[in-house]
């Protein structure tokens, strides 16, 4: 029994494909090149879910394998560290989605991936 605990335990350590993986060497998810996409697509596609290049509540730019979600306009996803998900919150700087977007888009507005200020903070739970 403990071993079949153990192995289990190992098991969900070893493929905890939802955790958020940084991108090396200061890299922004713009400037991520499609074979990037295509490589962390590989590990989504066995839990049945899409990369996603994300910034997350500390500003760190990386890849998360997510549902895709629809976001409203004026927001943009992120990847919050505590619940370990992608949720959204208030689009801050130049360029912003002006409505409705699919969460694999936000990559397209550069307000999504500008350094984050706390005092903006507007979680939606989805």
């Amino acid at each position: 029994m403990m071993k079949t605990l153990i192995l289990l335990f190992s098991l969900l350590v070893a493929c905890n494909c939802d955790m958020f993986e940084h991108l090396k060497g200061g890299a922004k998810c713009q400037e991520l090149s499609l074979s990037e996409y295509q490589e962390k697509n590989r590990e989504c596609l066995d839990e049945n879910k899409t990369a996603h290049c994300l910034i997350d509540d500390q500003n760190n730019h990386g890849l998360v394998c997510e549902n895709i979600l629809k976001i409203p306009k004026g927001k943009c996803p992120f990847f919050d560290t505590k619940k370990e998900r992608m949720d959204t919150r208030q689009c801050q700087g130049q360029k912003c989605p002006s409505e409705e977007i699919y969460s694999l888009t936000a990559v397209k507005f550069d307000g999504c991936y500008e350094i984050y200020r706390e005092n903006h903070d507007e979680h939606t739970e989805f």
